[in-house]
């Protein structure tokens, strides 16, 4: 049986937020929250007018701005900096030496930034740059991007080469062109517009940390930087770290528009199962080679998947309640649920709206890598699955490796494997398969021995984030300026959290604050297939997310929230 897991009453305090993502602590699973009940009222919007400085749309607007974006955005997508999944150390992997080329190309890009920005390298290829405040009662702002792109898988399919940065007068095409550069260049042409100023000095420290690695864990690249910022500043130590993600901004009929941040991630964890078996000609085969075992794994798994759960009071939930608030008509039956408090058939509504929506409120499970066989005449003796997994809320990593076990059970009986499950690791549930193992063994009408053992293995184990704020001072800083930024005639901008099915590099950065926000401020349907073939961004799009960044820049400068005095003494780590 699995062990009884705590639940978590509440929302996690900010004085424990820190401890609770140490990976070899138990996973905390999330069920209903008790809080107050969530309404949708929105702060202000926040206008940073009174600096003195040009106003965003001013600066961000024209023709004239539109193609320096493309050409400092281009610049960067050409630079094909790969992070592969095999890479070595950096200084040892040669295929790491295109960012130095990177690197090149942000000097050239960003002359003021580089000349009133201190930039420290860390591990190698990670980028901090900092400006330091004249208040340091402040906590610094902390914004964040990944500057490493997945690979090509066939570049002839592309409409236009992936590494041309092609723009057609709309879009601009390339491989990181939406995921991350497209945050990247924003977040880096903002700060030089600012810093291109010589009379303007923040009071706030600004830090803006670019990791290298993220396609891949981000544990060379945030994972330093996480560890180099909290031995510079503490832990707590940042009023807000905005980082890529999120769900962008949706328009619900014509007059509200939702903005999305992540105030939270799903967790992850990757399952490896490693099959050893006999091989041997393949004229005279097993009723079932290696692969044939494997494959009724993967068939088992595929044919169970997880169950999906709203939980009241979670982010997704809170997005539904402000869309039932601002937009009723919009979708009639999930107000009428929503407002009915029927949390059992609202989630299965919600599970058939789309991948989007049920990944949300469910753990995924996917079968991305399998490797075997090395001749079309010779019996597989090593075959290899990795199932990738990002962890509900409501389950846990110990809840993932207990299902696998019990998933493949029968069939570990049914060939007499041999099992070796999660040794020596962290997040064990308490089952295992080493018991009866001679019962159901299949009895061909000759002896088969497959002599088979297979041995399960986990990685990258990263528990569910702790929900960020959205409510309080800081929240009221980031909400004003989404509205302020993206604010329209005759319409309301409604800003509220929502859950990330994916992971970001702020998995690194959590003992920083408890205000870690993950949103890329690009209108739904205006960035297209990251991690996929014709990946692009529309370039005016691009544009509104700069004009973000410069006001939220201003106005967490103007604002006194988030001092040292508020710093949580959290103790050692």
């Amino acid at each position: 049986m699995v062990p009884k897991l705590a639940l978590v009453a509440a929302v996690l305090s900010t004085s424990a937020f820190a401890r609770s993502l140490l990976q070899n602590e138990a996973q905390e699973v999330l069920d209903d929250i008790s809080s107050s009940e969530f309404k949708c009222d929105v702060p202000p919007a926040l206008d940073p007018s009174d600096d003195g400085l040009p106003a965003a749309g001013d600066l961000f607007s024209d023709h004239e701005a539109l193609l320096l974006q493309v050409k400092r955005h281009g610049t960067i997508v050409k630079v094909p900096s790969i992070s592969y999944d095999d890479n070595g150390e950096p200084g040892e992997d040669s295929r790491w030496n295109v960012f130095y080329d990177l690197h090149r190309a942000f000097a050239a890009l960003y002359p003021n930034l580089h000349l009133r920005m201190d930039r420290d390298a860390v591990n190698t290829f990670g980028l901090v740059y900092t400006i330091k405040g004249t208040d340091t009662s402040l906590k610094p702002l902390m914004l964040a991007a990944h500057q490493d792109v997945v690979p090509v898988a066939d570049a002839s399919t592309w409409k236009y080469p992936p590494f041309s940065a092609h723009f057609d007068g709309e879009w601009l095409w390339g491989r990181g062109a939406s995921d991350d550069k497209n945050s990247l260049t924003g977040l880096m042409s903002a700060l030089e517009t600012l810093l291109s100023n010589p009379q303007w000095v923040p009071k706030r420290t600004i830090i803006l940390a670019l990791g290298f690695d993220e396609e891949c864990s981000g544990r060379r690249g945030a994972g330093y930087i996480g560890k180099y910022l909290e031995d510079l500043y503490g832990p707590d130590s940042m009023a807000l770290i905005l980082d890529e993600g999120g769900m962008g901004l949706q328009l619900l009929g014509s007059d509200t528009l939702y903005a999305l941040p992540a105030v939270m991630e799903k967790g992850h964890v990757d399952i490896w199962l490693e099959l050893y078996v006999n091989g041997g000609h393949s004229s005279t085969p097993y009723p079932h080679t290696g692969i044939g075992i494997m494959s009724e794994f993967v068939n088992q798994l595929e044919s169970n998947p997880w169950k999906p759960k709203l939980i009241k009071d979670s982010p997704i939930y809170n997005h539904f309640v402000c869309q039932a608030r601002y937009s009723p008509d919009a979708a009639p039956k999930i107000t009428k649920l929503i407002n009915k408090g029927d949390l059992d058939t609202l989630t299965d509504e919600l599970a058939t709206i789309d991948r989007a929506t049920q990944y949300r409120i469910q753990t995924s499970q996917a079968v991305d890598y399998f490797i075997g066989g090395v001749k079309i005449n010779a019996m597989p003796e090593y075959i290899k699955i990795g199932v990738n997994h990002r962890v509900a809320p409501q389950d846990s990593i110990a809840t993932v490796k207990a299902n696998i076990l019990e998933q493949i059970k029968p069939i570990v009986k049914k060939f007499g494997l041999s099992v070796s499950a999660f040794k020596g690791e962290d997040n064990n549930p308490d089952i295992y398969l080493e018991e009866d193992m001679e019962d159901g063994v299949v009895e061909p009408m000759y002896e088969v021995d497959y002599n088979g053992t297979l041995i399960l293995t986990s990685s990258q184990p990263t528990l569910v984030a702790p929900i960020s704020p959205t409510s309080g001072p800081v929240w009221d800083v980031f909400s004003g300026t989404i509205q302020h930024s993206f604010a329209f005639e005759g319409g309301k901008v409604v800003p509220v959290g929502e859950l990330m099915t994916g992971n970001t590099d702020t998995r690194h950065y959590l003992n920083l604050t408890s205000h870690v926000y993950r949103w890329t401020p690009t209108r739904q349907g205006h960035n297209a297939n990251a991690h996929t073939v014709d990946e692009r961004v529309d370039m005016n799009s691009h544009l509104e997310l700069v004009r973000f960044y410069y006001d939220l820049i201003r106005n967490f400068d103007a604002s006194s929230v988030a001092t040292l005095e508020d710093q949580l003494d959290i103790g050692e780590l």
